[in-house]
This record gives C-alpha cells, structure tokens and sequence, in this order.
C-alpha cells in the first residue's frame, strides 16, 4: 500500500514538474524562432540576414557578379566600388554554406554572370560556421542537412559526433546555443542595433562591418599552425559542387584567396604550401573553363588589422588592386 502511495506521489510529482517545464519551453521556443532581432549579436544577425535576404525578405539589387566566401573577402573588398556585384561571404564559411548560398540564391533570382568565390586553405580542411551560427540560424534547412549527411563524401569526422543528435537539438533551440546571446542583449535589447546593422549591410552591397581591426599586425594566422594541407573530404565534394552548379548553368567562375600577412606567409609550412597549389592546379585542370588561382600571397602587415583580416588601408589597397585585376601583385 506504501509503495502504491509512493508511486503515486511520483507521478504526481513528475506531472507538475511537466506542467511548469512545458509552457516555459513553448515560451522559450517560440522566442527563440520569432524574434531573433531582439537577443542575436551581430555575428549571428549576419546569418539572419543571408538567410531572409536569399528568401526574398530582403532587398537584393539585379546584379551580375556574386560574391561568396569568408570574413577575410568581407574585411578586404568594398563591394560598393565593383559595379553589378553584391556579397554573401560570411565569417567562418566554408564551401558548403556558400554552396547553399548558390543554390537559394539560383532559386529565387535571376543568375549572375560571374560567381567570384574566396575561400581560405583553413575552410578546406576544417569546419567553423557551420553548427553555431549556419545551422543555429536556421539558414542550413532540415533537408539541406539530410543532402549533406547523405554524401558519400561523409566520410569524415568534420562534422563531429552524433551530428543527426546535434542537428535536432539545434532545430528544438536548446538552451545552451542561444543563452549566451540572450543574456548579452538583456533579452530583448539587441533590436535597434540588429536593425542598423542590417541596414548597413545592405548600403554595403552585402558586406559586413570588420569593427577592432589594428593599425598593423605580424600575428600568425591560422594556415601557420597546419604542416600539411590535408583537405577534408566533405569540404572537397561542396567546393566540386560549387564549381559543378557554375559549370552547369553556364556561370563564369573566378577563384581567388585573399592575401595573408607577411609574418604569416614566412611561417607557413612549405609542404603546406606545395600541397594547397596541387589541390587547386588539380581543379584548374578539371575545369578549364574557370579562372582557379593556385596562389598563396602576401601583404606587408601594416595593411592588416589582426591574423587575417586586412584593415581599412588593406581594404582599399585590395580593393583598388581588385577592380585593376592586379590582386596578386605588390
């Protein structure tokens, strides 16, 4: 009978325990999914941003050149001086968010002449963007990451473990993601700055504010730190998928890396180096039809204002070097 009474009295316990927890976490998702705006910083209104402007919530001018790539093309290329040209590039990108960039992007607007893309020899080899702020951001779909997951190409571990596990957590907004946030914005203060932020963004042509950078800086960067350049597979398959999309919708393509401080390029392995050239010849090769540059270069580093970011004068030196075709030489 005690026993009977004890079961009872947990039931009733875990009942309203469910009964507070539940419509607190209704409460929390639905925040959570509906006002981004008021609690994201501005890393992660970056991703809103790509992903309502590919949607068509956003303005996007008629353009014919694109731009898709990282923080390293967004710090270094004044968008607003190329003519016809508008940018995705985002921090911590890799080829398979700008893959998906391409891909809404040739769903909902006319396409472009030319794709320029610009990605760093790190994001072939690592991931960076892709949970904590593509994913978390609702920019990468449920079935875009069942097409990822799918590739035969997954045979990797860049996507960490249990990623199916990981993915659900994300789409059921789990706490731990987004309190930081949260609590940074006091809940729901972030919302005039978020809103400025995106009007900047789109004065900009899709570029970005790079705000802290240094008057000068010989740190190292990342590709420093690698031996050998070792491409991960996953990462491979999305860039070939890039250039396969150009290829089959008759898209120029231009590919390009953005210069690396001085203090870094002496550092670099030349293993690493040799290895980076023989994986881009390889797709120079394979699609002759494109313009692949295999080159590694550098700017003195009173033109960058960290590791890897070029600063305001870097920006217009590239920038300028850009529009002239010259951006390799120095």
């Amino acid at each position: 009978m005690q026993n009977k009474l004890k079961n009872n009295d947990i039931k009733l316990l875990f009942k309203k325990i469910a009964a507070f927890i539940i419509p607190l976490y209704l409460l929390w998702f639905f925040y959570i999914e509906y006002f981004p705006l008021y609690y994201n910083r501005p890393t992660n209104t970056r991703w809103y941003f790509l992903k309502e402007s590919l949607e068509g919530n956003y303005k996007i001018p008629k353009v014919n050149k694109i731009f898709l790539g990282e923080s390293r093309l967004n710090a270094g290329l004044d968008y607003t001086k190329i003519s016809g040209s508008y940018g995705f590039a985002s921090g911590g990108s890799t080829p398979v968010e700008m893959y998906y960039v391409l891909k809404k992007y040739l769903k909902k607007y006319p396409k472009p002449d030319t794709v320029f893309l610009s990605v760093s020899p790190r994001f072939f080899c690592e991931l960076f963007a892709f949970w904590h702020f593509a994913v978390r951001n609702n920019f990468i779909s449920t079935s875009d990451f069942k097409e990822i997951i799918s590739e035969k190409s997954m045979r990797t571990d860049v996507l960490g473990d249990f990623p199916r596990f990981k993915f659900f957590l994300y789409k059921a907004d789990y706490l731990t993601y987004y309190q930081d946030d949260v609590l940074y914005n006091n809940v729901f203060s972030g919302y005039e700055e978020n809103k400025k932020l995106i009007e900047k963004m789109q004065e900009m042509k899709g570029g970005r504010p790079h705000p802290g950078l240094k008057d000068s800086c010989s740190a190292l960067n990342y590709e420093t730190g690698y031996d050998n350049f070792m491409p991960d597979k996953l990462l491979v398959n999305y860039f070939d998928k890039i250039l396969g999309t150009c290829k089959t919708n008759n898209i120029m393509l231009i590919f390009f890396s953005m210069p690396v401080n001085k203090s870094s390029f002496d550092a670099l392995s030349p293993k690493f180096v040799s290895g980076y050239e023989k994986f881009m010849k390889k797709y120079a090769n394979k699609y002759p039809g494109f313009i692949i540059s295999d080159s590694l270069y550098a700017y003195p580093d009173k033109f960058f204002g960290d590791a890897s970011h070029l600063n305001i004068k870097g920006r217009e030196l590239f920038t300028e070097k850009f529009t002239k075709g010259e951006i390799f030489e120095f």
